[in-house]
């Protein structure tokens, strides 16, 4: 896979080369950042008229973006609302001795810290929390989707991505789930994992691909909108 960046216009487009059949254009927020996947043999001139024809449409993506309110961050401090598994928990900082830990009890989760962490410090403690569910849940999604579908991955990572749920290295057979997901519920994993499986057979959005979807997980499209939707700020782009 090459990458390069074009000028079009007023667009600064972040292209990648890759083995695909089609030229897709994507528009991700916050900031409304263009980029453009593009079969390898494609010139640069068809990539500019591909993204010139679409100027439009991009430009409302980018308006839309921008007049979005931006959330504000959270600081990891008690008081705030945190998310696991789609449940709203109050977060409660303490400072304490020992390993840094995570426990929920009721409506409240309690973050354990060393004196004197950071809001840095705080904020790895808490998705070291988050990969450990995430860890903890994915076997059993694993082993049900593999063997419902005759799929296997070689491998599934964790780690936080700031535009997509997930992703699948087709060669390699690896799947990458965002750290994010402990923030939904359950069935939005499942829905995720279902997803960078089916790749492994049908590498893009096709319409066969979403029969796929259909077949092994009907009504697939309100799992996704709870994610595309459920909390501002997030990827929603799958």
């Amino acid at each position: 896979m090459t990458s390069t960046t074009l000028h079009i216009a007023d667009l600064s487009v972040a292209v990648s080369y890759r083995p695909v059949k089609h030229l897709h254009l994507s528009v991700h927020p916050p900031d409304g950042d263009v980029r453009a996947t593009v079969p390898e043999r494609v010139s640069e001139d068809k990539v500019r008229r591909f993204v010139l024809s679409r100027l439009s449409w991009v430009r409302r993506q980018r308006k839309e973006f921008a007049e979005v309110p931006r959330k504000e961050e959270l600081q990891f401090t008690s008081g705030e609302t945190v998310f696991l598994w789609g449940k709203g928990y109050r977060l409660l900082v303490e400072e304490t001795s020992g390993k840094h830990r995570v426990i929920t009890q009721s409506d409240r989760l309690h973050l354990l810290v060393r004196p004197g962490t950071d809001r840095e410090g705080r904020r790895r403690a808490l998705y070291r929390f988050y990969q450990e569910e995430l860890t903890r849940h994915l076997p059993h999604l694993r082993d049900r989707w593999e063997a419902t579908t005759g799929l296997t991955a070689s491998e599934y990572r964790i780690k936080f991505m700031r535009t997509k749920w997930g992703s699948c290295t087709v060669a390699d057979r690896r799947i990458w789930l965002n750290v994010e997901l402990a923030k939904h519920p359950q069935a939005c994993l499942s829905y995720i994992v279902l997803h960078e499986l089916l790749h492994l057979q049908e590498r893009e959005h096709t319409a066969a691909f979403r029969a796929l979807l259909t077949r092994y997980m009907p009504g697939w499209e309100q799992v996704r909108e709870e994610l595309n939707g459920g909390f501002p700020g997030l990827p929603g782009l799958v």
